[in-house]
């Protein structure tokens, strides 16, 4: 029980990129595992949303033993019990925890005791960021948070905390959750309204019968957002099907790259895409060096001006959360938003 409701162990934030930009993207990684994928970083080596990218990086330890619990589940013999699962219990995106096989069962010991863990932890770690957001350390820019598994989970609880707060808007411009263990129901997302001033993605797989299975003690409420589109009302959710992407709930780590592609998200190949459209017309007259140096000057101005008169830049190298106590944030709310049900790839699902 101490290992659940312990205080946090690990919180810092890690840089995906050297850039400096007027704004922020944050990936929160779900989940760790032994190998390619045992660091934060690993599953967001190709996003390119803005040039100032963090990782956040927390409870390792924790998050190691369930990725490895995870992996053992889906490589072993239960992987075969469970594609009988999936037929007994995936109903139009509800799980019915009642209808899983006794063989299944059997083994459930050995998800559920890391499974619960790190679900307390994200929680945690989830109302930690919120505050630190709400002390404005980024300066005045707007934020971006994109996560997946238990990482999205992260995303929700910061969200839910930081609408219970004053002064809340004008932090967080767009979310994206990605196989999200939370509530599915209408009513627990709309206080995300009141924070996000961008778009709210929800990315779910119908077939994902792991996030059914390790969720089914999790909440009396069936509904698990990861599973099947949340029914707000509100042009700033966005739903998207990403069953023809994600074939399990692994996926959503080795196939990040694709997913970030079908959720509207900049990659790398993005990037370079858009410059060899920008190739097609002809370069601009070059400056003289007098010109450059006094438009470089202007910009340097510009950007300090809008980081306000406190510490600027978030630009720390990767510290612990505790020396994380320098400026503000405020960020300008974005209108750039969709609403409906979307299928990756595939239009209005």
């Amino acid at each position: 029980m101490k290992k659940r409701v312990g205080a946090i162990e690990e919180f810092e934030f890690l840089p995906l990129t050297e850039g400096k930009q007027l704004h922020i993207t944050i990936a929160i990684t779900g989940w760790l595992c032994a190998g390619k994928y045992g660091s934060f970083t690993a599953p967001w080596s190709s996003l390119l949303q803005s040039s100032e990218q963090y990782c956040l990086a927390w409870e390792s330890k924790y998050l190691m033993e369930l990725g490895n619990t995870l992996d053992y589940l889906l490589n072993g013999f239960v992987n075969m019990m469970a594609q009988e699962a999936l037929k007994l219990t995936v109903l139009s995106g509800i799980v019915t925890a009642l209808t899983w096989p006794t063989s299944l069962l059997t083994v459930a010991s050995v998800i559920d005791n890391p499974w619960g863990v790190c679900l307390h932890r994200s929680a945690e770690v989830g109302k930690h960021l919120a505050h630190i957001l709400l002390s404005r350390q980024q300066g005045k820019r707007p934020v971006t948070l994109i996560g997946f598994s238990l990482g999205a989970r992260v995303i929700y609880f910061c969200l839910q905390e930081m609408a219970q707060e004053k002064d809340s808007q004008g932090i967080i411009e767009d979310v994206v959750l990605l196989g999200a263990p939370v509530e599915g129901e209408a009513k627990y997302w709309k206080a995300l309204t009141k924070v996000v001033s961008g778009r709210i993605i929800n990315g779910y797989c119908r077939g994902d019968w792991l996030l059914g299975f390790v969720y089914r003690t999790s909440s009396v409420q069936l509904n698990v957002a990861g599973l099947q589109p949340v029914d707000l009302d509100d042009r700033r959710m966005v739903n998207m099907d990403l069953s023809s992407v994600v074939k399990g709930h692994l996926d959503y780590m080795k196939q990040m790259d694709t997913i970030l592609k079908a959720v509207g998200i900049k990659t790398k190949e993005c990037r370079l895409e858009e410059k060899a459209g920008a190739g097609l017309f002809p370069p601009p007259a070059k400056k003289s060096q007098q010109e450059a140096g006094g438009e470089t000057q202007e910009e340097e101005n510009t950007v300090q001006e809008e980081d306000g008169a406190g510490s600027g830049h978030w630009s720390w190298a990767p510290t612990a959360s505790s020396s994380l106590n320098s400026g503000h944030l405020s960020s300008v709310p974005a209108d750039t938003s969709r609403d409906g049900e979307v299928a990756a790839g595939a239009g209005t699902d």
